[in-house]
Protein backbone atom coordinates (compact mmCIF):
# COMPACT_ATOMS: atom_id res chain seq x y z
CA UNK A 1 0.00 0.00 0.00
CA UNK A 2 2.97 2.12 0.61
CA UNK A 3 4.25 1.69 -2.48
CA UNK A 4 1.49 2.51 -4.51
CA UNK A 5 1.28 6.13 -2.49
CA UNK A 6 4.53 6.47 -2.75
CA UNK A 7 3.95 6.27 -6.83
CA UNK A 8 0.96 8.42 -6.81
CA UNK A 9 3.23 11.11 -5.01
CA UNK A 10 5.38 11.28 -8.11
CA UNK A 11 4.86 14.68 -10.03
CA UNK A 12 4.64 12.98 -13.38
CA UNK A 13 2.33 9.94 -12.08
CA UNK A 14 -0.02 12.94 -10.83
CA UNK A 15 0.33 14.97 -14.20
CA UNK A 16 -1.07 11.53 -16.11
CA UNK A 17 -3.35 11.04 -13.88
CA UNK A 18 -4.95 14.39 -14.15
CA UNK A 19 -4.88 14.31 -17.50
CA UNK A 20 -6.46 10.55 -17.86
CA UNK A 21 -9.45 12.55 -15.60
CA UNK A 22 -9.69 15.63 -18.32
CA UNK A 23 -9.73 13.06 -21.43
CA UNK A 24 -12.35 10.80 -19.92
CA UNK A 25 -14.72 14.17 -18.48
CA UNK A 26 -14.55 15.73 -21.89
CA UNK A 27 -13.92 13.39 -24.57
CA UNK A 28 -15.49 9.97 -23.78
CA UNK A 29 -18.64 10.41 -23.04
CA UNK A 30 -18.93 13.28 -26.28
CA UNK A 31 -21.60 11.62 -28.21
CA UNK A 32 -23.81 12.43 -24.58
CA UNK A 33 -25.87 15.48 -24.97
CA UNK A 34 -25.22 16.56 -21.62
CA UNK A 35 -21.34 15.80 -21.66
CA UNK A 36 -18.96 18.38 -20.82
CA UNK A 37 -16.94 17.29 -24.02
CA UNK A 38 -20.12 17.96 -26.06
CA UNK A 39 -20.73 21.26 -24.47
CA UNK A 40 -17.32 22.08 -25.17
CA UNK A 41 -17.76 21.38 -29.09
CA UNK A 42 -17.33 24.03 -31.29
CA UNK A 43 -20.67 23.30 -33.23
CA UNK A 44 -22.21 23.55 -29.35
CA UNK A 45 -19.88 27.07 -28.44
CA UNK A 46 -20.38 28.48 -31.79
CA UNK A 47 -24.71 27.73 -31.49
CA UNK A 48 -24.15 29.67 -27.74
CA UNK A 49 -22.44 32.24 -29.41
CA UNK A 50 -25.59 32.94 -32.05
CA UNK A 51 -27.91 32.19 -29.57
CA UNK A 52 -26.12 35.05 -27.07
CA UNK A 53 -26.37 37.26 -30.45
CA UNK A 54 -29.91 37.12 -31.33
CA UNK A 55 -31.00 37.73 -27.37
CA UNK A 56 -28.72 40.99 -27.49
CA UNK A 57 -30.02 42.28 -30.82
CA UNK A 58 -33.41 41.32 -29.45
CA UNK A 59 -32.61 43.81 -26.36
CA UNK A 60 -31.39 46.44 -28.21
CA UNK A 61 -34.46 46.28 -30.62
CA UNK A 62 -36.52 46.55 -27.64
CA UNK A 63 -34.74 49.52 -26.42
CA UNK A 64 -34.72 51.15 -29.23
CA UNK A 65 -38.61 50.91 -29.83
CA UNK A 66 -39.18 52.02 -25.54
CA UNK A 67 -37.40 54.98 -26.80
CA UNK A 68 -39.11 55.79 -29.67
CA UNK A 69 -42.49 55.71 -27.92
CA UNK A 70 -41.52 58.07 -25.28
CA UNK A 71 -39.88 60.45 -27.98
CA UNK A 72 -36.51 59.69 -26.97
CA UNK A 73 -36.92 62.01 -23.84
CA UNK A 74 -36.84 59.69 -20.96
CA UNK A 75 -33.44 58.97 -21.40
CA UNK A 76 -32.68 62.79 -21.58
CA UNK A 77 -31.95 65.30 -18.22
CA UNK A 78 -34.86 67.57 -18.25
CA UNK A 79 -33.48 71.75 -18.24
CA UNK A 80 -36.78 72.44 -17.03
CA UNK A 81 -36.76 70.35 -13.65
CA UNK A 82 -36.47 72.29 -10.71
CA UNK A 83 -35.50 71.05 -7.13
CA UNK A 84 -38.83 72.06 -5.14
CA UNK A 85 -38.89 72.81 -1.15
CA UNK A 86 -41.11 72.23 1.49
CA UNK A 87 -40.74 73.10 4.57
CA UNK A 88 -42.86 70.99 7.41
CA UNK A 89 -41.49 72.44 10.70
CA UNK A 90 -40.30 76.16 10.47
CA UNK A 91 -38.10 75.62 13.82
CA UNK A 92 -38.77 77.98 16.92
CA UNK A 93 -34.88 79.27 17.43
CA UNK A 94 -33.88 82.61 16.14
CA UNK A 95 -30.93 81.39 14.45
CA UNK A 96 -31.07 81.39 10.95
CA UNK A 97 -29.16 79.23 8.31
CA UNK A 98 -26.98 81.87 6.16
CA UNK A 99 -23.78 81.87 4.33
CA UNK A 100 -21.02 80.84 6.21
CA UNK A 101 -22.95 79.39 8.91
CA UNK A 102 -21.96 75.99 10.62
CA UNK A 103 -24.80 74.07 11.33
CA UNK A 104 -25.38 70.40 12.42
CA UNK A 105 -27.92 68.64 10.61
CA UNK A 106 -29.62 65.25 10.13
CA UNK A 107 -31.00 63.73 7.15
CA UNK A 108 -32.63 60.99 5.60
CA UNK A 109 -32.35 60.29 1.71
CA UNK A 110 -35.66 58.76 0.26
CA UNK A 111 -36.99 57.45 -3.05
CA UNK A 112 -40.39 57.64 -4.94
CA UNK A 113 -41.78 55.23 -3.07
CA UNK A 114 -40.59 56.35 -0.21
CA UNK A 115 -37.92 54.11 0.72
CA UNK A 116 -34.56 54.69 2.76
CA UNK A 117 -31.61 55.28 0.96
CA UNK A 118 -29.54 57.06 3.04
CA UNK A 119 -29.59 58.21 6.67
CA UNK A 120 -27.15 60.25 8.51
CA UNK A 121 -27.97 61.01 12.29
CA UNK A 122 -25.52 64.30 13.01
CA UNK A 123 -23.20 65.64 10.29
CA UNK A 124 -21.75 69.33 10.27
CA UNK A 125 -21.30 71.52 7.79
CA UNK A 126 -19.83 74.92 6.66
CA UNK A 127 -22.76 75.94 4.57
CA UNK A 128 -20.85 77.46 1.07
CA UNK A 129 -17.73 74.99 1.83
CA UNK A 130 -19.39 72.70 -1.21
CA UNK A 131 -18.83 69.53 0.69
CA UNK A 132 -22.87 68.46 0.33
CA UNK A 133 -24.10 71.10 -2.33
CA UNK A 134 -27.43 69.85 -2.81
CA UNK A 135 -27.76 69.98 1.08
CA UNK A 136 -26.18 73.70 1.53
CA UNK A 137 -27.54 75.66 -1.38
CA UNK A 138 -31.24 74.61 -0.12
CA UNK A 139 -31.02 74.85 3.74
CA UNK A 140 -30.35 78.52 3.60
CA UNK A 141 -33.27 80.10 5.66
CA UNK A 142 -33.44 77.44 8.22
CA UNK A 143 -34.07 77.60 11.72
CA UNK A 144 -32.91 75.65 14.32
CA UNK A 145 -35.36 72.66 15.00
CA UNK A 146 -36.57 72.86 11.64
CA UNK A 147 -37.61 70.51 9.36
CA UNK A 148 -36.87 70.47 5.11
CA UNK A 149 -37.76 68.19 2.72
CA UNK A 150 -35.71 68.76 -0.81
CA UNK A 151 -37.44 67.31 -3.77
CA UNK A 152 -35.45 66.71 -7.04
CA UNK A 153 -37.04 65.33 -9.78
CA UNK A 154 -35.32 62.19 -11.21
CA UNK A 155 -34.73 64.38 -14.92
CA UNK A 156 -32.79 67.10 -12.61
CA UNK A 157 -29.49 67.88 -14.08
CA UNK A 158 -26.97 69.38 -11.69
CA UNK A 159 -23.52 70.67 -11.77
CA UNK A 160 -23.06 68.29 -8.94
CA UNK A 161 -21.61 65.27 -10.28
CA UNK A 162 -22.26 63.11 -6.88
CA UNK A 163 -26.27 64.25 -6.92
CA UNK A 164 -26.25 63.21 -11.07
CA UNK A 165 -24.80 59.85 -9.93
CA UNK A 166 -27.61 59.15 -7.60
CA UNK A 167 -29.85 60.70 -9.73
CA UNK A 168 -28.60 57.88 -12.37
CA UNK A 169 -28.29 54.97 -9.89
CA UNK A 170 -32.05 55.24 -8.28
CA UNK A 171 -33.62 56.11 -11.53
CA UNK A 172 -35.97 57.76 -9.25
CA UNK A 173 -37.44 61.08 -7.99
CA UNK A 174 -35.37 61.61 -4.48
CA UNK A 175 -36.20 63.71 -1.17
CA UNK A 176 -33.98 64.66 1.14
CA UNK A 177 -35.74 65.14 4.39
CA UNK A 178 -32.84 67.70 6.71
CA UNK A 179 -33.54 68.17 10.34
CA UNK A 180 -31.54 71.79 11.66
CA UNK A 181 -29.76 70.56 15.13
CA UNK A 182 -27.82 73.55 15.67
CA UNK A 183 -26.90 77.06 13.89
CA UNK A 184 -24.19 79.19 14.78
CA UNK A 185 -22.12 81.87 12.78
CA UNK A 186 -18.65 81.18 11.45
CA UNK A 187 -16.87 84.59 10.57
CA UNK A 188 -13.85 83.07 9.79
CA UNK A 189 -15.14 80.32 7.43
CA UNK A 190 -13.97 80.77 3.33
CA UNK A 191 -17.14 80.27 2.03
CA UNK A 192 -18.67 80.75 -1.29
CA UNK A 193 -23.07 80.51 -1.54
CA UNK A 194 -24.88 81.16 -4.81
Amino acid sequence: MNKILDILRIPIVKFIGIGAILYFALFANKQQPDSLGNRLSKEEINKTFVEAKNRSRFIIANVHTAQEINGGKALQPNPAAKITIEDLEIGKDENIISCGSEVEIAYGIYDANNKTLKTVSSEKLIIGSNLDKIIEQNVIGMKSGGIRNINIPHDFKSDDQKLNDMLNFYHSDLRYQISATSIAANGDAKTFCQ
